[in-house]
This record gives C-alpha cells, structure tokens and sequence, in this order.
C-alpha cells in the first residue's frame, strides 16, 4: 500500500519503521532527514502547502499526519499551533477532492483537558484548557466537516503519554533517565497527577490496526493503566538499580491534579487491538535502546 507520512518525529519514525516493516511503500514529508528510516524523504517547509501539493501527484492511498510543534516547555502556548492547524484543514480540504481512502491524524489527550476519570473517545466531552489542545480540538472539527461528504475515511487517533527512543531529552522520563544516572538531584512540580504511558511502537501497532478495520472517526491510543510521576521515578530506580536524588525544595503533590487514561470501552479496545508493553517492558525498551 502507498503511504505518505507527514512528519518524522519520535512517534513518526516508529510509525514509519512499523510500515516499513509490513512492506509498505512509504513516502514522508518532513522538515529533517531521518536517518532511522529507509523510505524515501521529502525535505521542504512543513507549513508551505502549496508545495505540499505537489506530493499527490505520487498517489498514495493513505496519509498519516504526525506533525505538530511539541518543543517542550514551549508547545501549549506557542502561537505556531495556529498554523499546524490550518495546515490540517488545508489537508483535509485538498484530500477530499482526490482518491485517498484514509486521512490518520495524531491528537492528543490533552484535547479532553482536566477530568475526574478515564476518557473515551465519542463520550468523554473536548475541554481544552491551552492554545496547543484548542488547536487540536479546532483542527479535528474542520477535518470532520470538510471529509464528511467525500469518500475519505478521517481516523483522529489521540495519543495519550507517548514515550520511547528518540523523545526530546526534556521530556520526563528522558529527563528521569538521565538524572537518575548522573546522581543529578530531581526536581517534579506534579507527583499525584495519573496518565496513561504508551510506547511509540505500540502507538504505531495501534496506527496499522486503524488501516485494516472499521473504527470510528475518533478513537483513543492508550493503556487504560495510569501511573504518576513519582512511580514512573520508583520504576526507573528499580531497572537502573540506582536511588534518585531529590531537590530540597521540591515538594510532593498530595492531591490527584489530573486523570488522563483511556477508558476501558474506548472504540479501538473494543475493536480487539491490545497495547503489548507493560511500564516495565516499556522503560526496558527505552533504557536498552
């Protein structure tokens, strides 16, 4: 099957290896080379749709959008999630006039905001409390309108905590890795918060499956098990067999601030699709990579 993907990220390049690995023949458009993949690359402005256009002469059958602006302690606010979003609607508009079967799309769990328990896609209402999810939540809707009438089938795939080899070294459990190995003293502003942590190749496993059923337009990519901050810390310690040192300032959260996990009837579950890594295999994964 021919399959553009835009973007080559960390969740990207799992995703496009996972492809590969199928035998797909894969076509990526991104704004670095990536050498973890084999496909062929496209290197141009992510953000110019009018060359972005000229991609679909190629004709591929599905497209699977990845990119977003996730630079840490930057991305909820950041104003360059206006244009991400425009560039999903521009997509969504140009896709509905040609043969593509399937436009995949990367959300986020943020787009649901704060709740009191688990998420379901189709049932839990979107809450998006920052610009980043606002975006996310604006770009699904145009996405929806503008395919709703054409033959395209839209998957809006929201990740919950994705994690795995080649995430930015800010983001925590890099930042754990690291700090836990050097003996530098760990600071957390949120140990009671719980989410729903998922590696970057079951995200992809999750991708493939949404290609081969019937699911509907929204769907959540999760565990359905959450964890807080400081038990990701315990984790860490017990495969590093090495004690965290902790900041004297830093203090511990002692009620719960957020629930972010995927409900157990969320459609993809039902569908039979099943995550395969445990925290503890997960974290394996990414220590040894």
């Amino acid at each position: 099957m021919k399959i553009l993907v835009i973007g080559s990220g960390f969740i990207g390049t799992a995703i496009i290896q996972r492809l590969e690995s199928e035998g797909h023949e894969v076509l990526i458009y991104s704004r670095t080379f990536n050498e973890k993949v084999h496909s062929k690359q496209v290197l141009v402005n992510i953000l110019d749709f009018n060359d972005f256009k000229e991609l679909f002469s190629w004709e591929p059958q599905i497209v699977i959008h990845t990119a977003w602006i996730t630079t840490h302690d930057r991305y909820q606010n950041d104003l360059s999630n206006n244009k991400y979003a425009q560039f999903t609607s521009d997509l969504a508009k140009h896709i509905s006039h040609t043969g593509i079967e399937q436009l995949i799309v990367l959300g986020t769990c943020a787009e649901y905001g704060h709740q009191n328990d688990a998420s379901t896609a189709g049932i839990t209402k979107l809450s998006p409390n920052n610009l980043y999810a606002e975006q996310k939540v604006a770009a699904f809707h145009a996405a929806k309108e503008l395919l709703e009438e054409s033959k395209v089938r839209l998957t809006w795939a929201r990740i919950f905590q994705p994690y795995g080899p080649m995430q930015d070294k800010n983001r925590l459990i890099p930042y754990l890795i690291r700090s836990i190995k050097s003996g530098d003293p760990i600071r957390l502003s949120d140990t009671s918060s719980i989410r729903d942590w998922i590696t970057t190749r079951d995200i992809s496993s999750a991708i493939t499956w949404t290609m081969n059923q019937e699911l509907p337009t929204e769907i959540d990519i999760g565990t359905t098990f959450g964890f807080t901050n400081l038990e990701i810390v315990h984790h860490l310690e017990e495969l590093l067999e090495r004690t965290a040192r902790w900041e004297q300032t830093a203090q511990h959260a002692s009620q719960v601030q957020e629930i972010s996990i995927v409900g157990k009837d969320s459609p993809l579950l039902k569908s039979g699709w099943a995550p395969t890594d445990s925290l503890n295999n997960g974290l394996k994964w990414v220590l040894n990579s």
